[in-house]
């Protein structure tokens, strides 16, 4: 396990070492049907008919798991609540088995006046496919605790 990393350890611009994923056919079909069930995300058939001409994922479950490969990624960041998400961007398609890299930084970082053991900071995110088209960007807000030293 990391050892504990507080706001105070953070710098504007510090990359989070996020590893790359895929998501294959049956896990999008799978978590579309259970939570955003348009054709063109569970049924190859209508989505091969659709203006993707094929299966794409929800953009849900992209995010989703954006959100899984960026906690893997705090290394031991002293997360105390997230605060909101950034409007998210879409501008292609997530397929089965794209390999998807993400380039993730913190930034706005600022320590917060009302509260001074915590510190407030940003990761902002853009997600690639293996053909380097981005396919999701994004950010998060966190509160983080700050060094009690």
């Amino acid at each position: 396990m990391a050892s504990a990393r507080y706001w105070d350890d953070l710098a504007e611009g510090d990359r989070l070492n996020c590893r790359p994923f895929s998501l294959g056919l049956a896990e999008i079909m799978e978590f579309a049907s259970r939570f955003d069930p348009q054709l063109f995300h569970i049924d190859e058939e209508m989505a091969a008919a659709s203006r993707f001409e094929g299966i794409i994922a929800s953009s849900l479950h992209t995010l989703s798991s954006c959100t899984r490969v960026i906690v893997e990624a705090l290394d031991g960041v002293q997360i105390l609540i997230g605060l909101g998400i950034l409007a998210v961007e879409l501008p292609n398609a997530v397929r089965p088995d794209d390999i998807l890299t993400m380039d993730a930084y913190w930034t706005e970082l600022r320590r917060s006046v009302s509260k001074p053991g915590q510190g407030l900071a940003t990761v902002r995110f853009t997600l690639r496919n293996q053909r380097g088209e981005t396919v999701l960007e994004s950010g998060f807000k966190y509160m983080i605790a700050c060094r009690t030293d």
